[in-house]
């Protein structure tokens, strides 16, 4: 059994820049919504994402829920009145709270398999209150996807956008990819002049070699197909928002409410 992603990552993980981690539009979005939002409010963090969790204050209560301990000890910016972290399952949320103004997570439905996706978000909706919101970033295949030419065609020393460009190609029919395929593609694909010629860091390689022996299983979704896995659920979308970053276009953040 290989191991989990983020036990491998969570030491690297200060090393991913966006599309993969939020930029502060990103951010401004989310805490826009929450300004909106009845006060005091109380939410759940899926999650540790640092800029997420310092959006917590005196009228915003959150508490950030993580399965994975060292995700927590790299990544979590510390307790305090306004924020705390659970280390616990995501299906496991209405031990934590219910009938709660909002659930913010980036990247929470990439991490983990469709099976569990399903899971989450009957989840999310049952400790929702009514009118609560699930404001989500969600990284998207597109609807055709790039050859591994194109990729390198249009590559550059953005190397997390080259990641996911990766990613999102080598996804089965399933949207699915497992770490360790993720690594043998790259080491398949990418040679040292590559990396040389792009300008990537040892600190980018590093990342990839974080995948070299994991079974974790992560998705990425058409947009067209995370906004029916949401239909399914009785949760409706009332917006969508793009950063502005490289492949902002594949990285949607959704507003959405029980339907």
């Amino acid at each position: 059994m290989g191991k989990h992603l983020h036990t491998t990552l969570a030491d690297r993980f200060k090393y991913f820049t966006s599309p993969i981690r939020p930029c502060p539009d990103d951010i401004e979005i989310v805490r826009q919504q929450l300004l909106l939002l009845n006060k005091p409010a109380r939410g759940i963090l899926l999650g540790v994402t640092k800029e997420l969790a310092e959006l917590a204050n005196d009228e915003i209560k959150m508490i950030a829920v993580d399965r994975s301990k060292d995700m927590i000890e790299h990544h979590w910016i510390g307790n305090n009145s306004n924020r705390i972290v659970k280390l616990t399952d995501w299906l496991e949320l209405e031990s934590i709270a219910t009938n709660i103004n909002f659930v913010i997570g980036d990247g929470i439905f990439n991490v983990i398999d469709r099976k569990c996706q399903h899971q989450l978000m009957d989840c999310i909706r049952n400790v929702l209150a009514d009118d609560g919101l699930l404001i989500v970033r969600v990284q998207c295949n597109p609807i055709v996807r790039e050859t591994i030419k194109e990729i390198f065609e249009n590559t550059t020393n953005n190397f997390c956008a080259f990641l996911s460009r990766l990613v999102n190609s080598i996804c089965d029919s399933n949207f699915e990819v497992r770490g360790s395929e993720i690594f043998n593609k790259f080491k398949e694909y990418v040679t040292d002049i590559d990396i040389a010629r792009f300008g990537w860091t040892k600190e980018d390689i590093s990342i990839i070699e974080a995948h070299q022996n994991s079974s974790h299983v992560i998705t990425f979704l058409t947009e067209e197909i995370f906004i029916k896995l949401c239909h399914q659920h009785q949760m409706k979308i009332l917006s969508k928002f793009n950063g502005s970053y490289q492949l902002n276009e594949r990285n949607p953040t959704f507003i959405i409410r029980k339907d």
